[in-house]
């Protein structure tokens, strides 16, 4: 679009021809009131709030809905548009209730703003004021629909951004409402960003109703580390607690979405389960001591069972995917600084000999311009929301999306095809793309494809792949316990290319990417987490593990954790039963938000965090407990003010790449494949102990769901148990193939 100049409020403005006068206003910092205008959702022009004179037009023009021409004249101010904004506003406010003193939105709302500038004190309306009656639409979002004005925010963002037409508008007139369709209510995992588009107090927080005004609480810059997105956001805080979580806008990265994870996950931090002071095992019996007691007791303890013996190679350390860069650093630091190499963080790895290896070569930002797409092994929609959104977005702009899955999965948008294979067939599935695009070019077929023979499908794959200018193929999580990973990242890699395509390995999720920067795994002549389970170790540093969730072989680690003869120190935010069987000192650690760090996203991106609170309690962050462990077993390096002089040190040193074997296996294993899920609220302790997120549909989601073949196979029947979880019959699962989603610990080996 060619530049032109336009004339607003007298002053010369340079902008695109045909541009929407509402983005010029907003770009000039001309201030024009809006209520249906957002600048991430369809033009609707449906409250009129933003009429503004332009001269030749025989009445007031809608700026949010008129394009701008060369030489147009606009006024903003003068005394036509100020009456149209003025007759608007009254019309808005005539059915609008007096609820300004009780509302949640007071001090934030749009309506309250912009009626002081062109409301009257005065009402001329004396009429009876209509009342709507709320609808209970879930867990999260409270709804007082009398003081809805109609803007459809809410039903554009679920119909546009969510991609699930929930909620629409209903009678005409003044019957219209606004309500959900169905009466389950609103099932979107980004859901509570239809609280942040309402310009009014209609749609507002569940959990955070009646707690604070706006105006009482501090905001802190943060970053959400449940996913491998590092959504950015904003805690607001009041007297040492965090009450609310809202969208930080940064294109990059999120945009000014958020997930309903990262949104309602903090009510966690409240929970009565939380650990609170340190302890220790004095002859079976947990005793709470100070924290100098706690430290000394877990020294000697190390020292007594390995460092007396001279067995450091008997020590193991292992952390929980969502701690930070720092914690992850030096508790690395403190194993290496005595001589064991025995570290690892992949506890939901079945066969570590098996293990992805898969780079990420592609922005987050950068997946929305891509023009086809194919998904391997994941339910994208609820395992990473905010990537799934930036995958519509493109798909919306006309991209294709292919999907390989050991089930059908209901997304968001429209596939080009939805492949549903036994995992045990997804290598030679792959295989087959690659030969066909091979072949294609007319290059060597390698041995291990010579026998492979290329179906349908996989030719319309490697078709897709190799005609596009800009493919992404994602890599998921349901991967990661494949008896053919390691091949299958191979091939993918393989695949890419010879395709020119990008790829995006989305299989180890939450801050796992910052514990391959920071070497948080075994070094030469260590032991990875199996090896460690099955050797005879004498001590462990546990960092927030709890190990029915955690671990892939959860039995065996819980009871070789429990030996008599080791010791084992857990840094731990939440109390749980498991971790008091096994260990010998319980040191209480800050959660989410309670301390500061780093979160390492899919694209490398390092974003640091400061805390939002302090720890409750006698509780201290967890590199902070790292930090003095090591200062009372005399390493030295030790010597941080604070957790930004670790992150700087971690930046300064070379990191390498764990790197597994390029060796492909693509022969069609046989038996009943387990495919083990956490359910999408169930991934890490927080979100676990956030009870409204536990309420809502996908919170509750607890089967193991196979087709009748494999429940035959298995000799199992609707609603008995499978490994701990309830069985569902459903033929949209692959032959040979189980799909567990737990959201409760089932203390059953998977």
């Amino acid at each position: 679009m060619a530049d032109i100049e336009i004339e607003i409020d007298g002053n010369l403005v340079n902008a695109k021809a045909g541009e929407i006068l509402i983005a010029v206003t907003d770009r000039e910092g001309i201030s024009v009131p809006r209520f249906c205008y957002h600048k991430k959702l369809s033009i609707a022009a449906n409250c009129r709030m933003c009429l503004v004179d332009v001269e030749g037009a025989p009445k007031p023009q809608p700026a949010c809905s008129t394009p701008i021409a060369d030489g147009m004249k606009i006024h903003t101010q003068n005394e036509k548009a100020k009456a149209s904004q003025k007759a608007v506003m009254e019309f808005l406010l005539i059915n609008h209730p007096l609820d300004c003193p009780i509302c949640d939105q007071g001090g934030e709302c749009e309506l309250q703003d912009v009626a002081m500038d062109y409301g009257s004190d005065v009402s001329r309306f004396t009429e009876g004021k209509r009342i709507v009656a709320d609808s209970d639409i879930g867990a999260l979002i409270q709804t007082d629909m009398t003081r809805c004005i109609h803007c459809t925010r809410c039903v554009r963002f679920g119909a546009e951004v969510a991609g699930i037409m929930e909620m629409g508008a209903t009678g005409r007139g003044e019957d219209l409402k606004i309500e959900p369709f169905l009466e389950e209510g609103i099932q979107s995992e980004l859901s509570g960003n239809m609280i942040d588009v309402c310009p009014v107090g209609a749609l507002t927080s569940k959990p955070f109703r009646y707690e604070l005004r706006s105006w009482q609480m501090n905001a802190v810059s943060n970053v959400a580390r449940h996913d491998l997105v590092g959504s950015n956001i904003i805690t607001q805080t009041y007297k040492g607690k965090v009450k609310r979580i809202v969208a930080k806008d940064n294109e990059s990265i999120n945009e000014t979405w958020i997930s309903d994870r990262d949104r309602f996950s903090y009510e966690g931090l409240s929970h009565e389960n939380r650990l609170l002071a340190p302890q220790i095992k004095v002859e079976g019996t947990w005793k709470e001591v100070e924290w100098n007691v706690a430290l000394d007791f877990a020294t000697r303890g190390l020292a007594n069972n390995v460092f007396n013996t001279h067995q450091t190679d008997k020590l193991g350390a292992l952390a929980s995917n969502t701690a930070t860069l720092e914690e992850f650093h030096l508790l690395q630091k403190i194993l290496r600084s005595v001589g064991s190499e025995n570290i690892d963080h992949r506890l939901n790895v079945k066969d570590l000999d098996n293990a992805i290896s898969l780079e990420s070569s592609i922005k987050l930002a950068g997946l929305e311009g891509v023009d086809h797409a194919l998904v391997i092994g994941s339910n994208l929609r609820l395992e990473q929301p905010m990537i799934s959104h930036r995958l519509r977005k493109a798909n919306l702009s006309g991209a294709s999306i292919d999907v390989i899955n050991a089930m059908a999965f209901d997304f968001n948008y429209r596939l080009n095809s939805e492949n549903i294979i036994s995992p045990n067939q997804t290598a030679a599935m792959l295989a087959g793309v690659l030969k066909s695009v091979l072949q294609n070019a007319q290059v060597e077929i390698p041995d291990y494809l010579v026998d492979i023979k290329v179906n349908d499908v996989a030719t319309q794959l490697a078709e897709k792949l190799s005609q596009s200018d800009n493919s992404v193929i994602v890599l998921g999580e349901h991967i990661v316990n494949n008896p053919q990973a390691a091949s299958i990242a191979n091939l993918v890699s393989e695949i890419a290319q010879h395709t020119n395509s990008t790829t995006l390995n989305v299989s180890a999720t939450a801050n796992s990417m910052a514990a391959n920067m920071t070497g948080f795994v075994p070094g030469k002549g260590g032991l990875d987490v199996n090896a460690m389970l099955a050797a005879d170790l004498k001590a462990y540093i546990l960092l927030d593990i709890y190990p029915q969730y955690d671990f892939h072989h959860s039995l065996q680690a819980v009871e070789a954790l429990s030996n008599e003869d080791t010791f084992v120190i857990s840094l731990n935010s939440f109390k749980d039963d498991a971790v008091a069987q096994y260990s010998d000192v319980l040191l209480p650690i800050a959660s989410f938000y309670e301390t500061s760090g780093s979160h390492v996203n899919v694209e490398g991106e390092v974003q640091s965090f400061a805390a939002a609170v302090n720890a409750p309690s006698d509780t201290k962050p967890a590199w902070k407990v790292l930090k003095v462990l090591a200062d009372l077993l005399e390493l030295p390096g030790f010597h941080y003010a604070d957790s930004t002089q670790v992150t700087s040190e971690v930046m300064h040193q070379s990191h390498k790449q764990h790197v597994h074997g390029e060796s492909i296996d693509v022969k069609v294993k046989r038996g009943v494949n387990v495919i083990w899920q956490k359910s999408p609220y169930a991934v890490d302790v927080l979100s676990r102990h956030a009870t409204s997120l536990q309420a809502t549909n996908i919170g509750q989601i607890n089967s193991a769901s196979m087709n009748k073949a494999t429940a035959k196979k298995l000799e199992v029947a609707q609603d008995d148990e499978y490994l701990g979880v309830p069985v569902a019959i459903n033929e949209a699962v692959a032959n040979n193939c189980v799909f567990v989603n737990a959201n409760h610990s089932t203390g059953v080996q998977s």
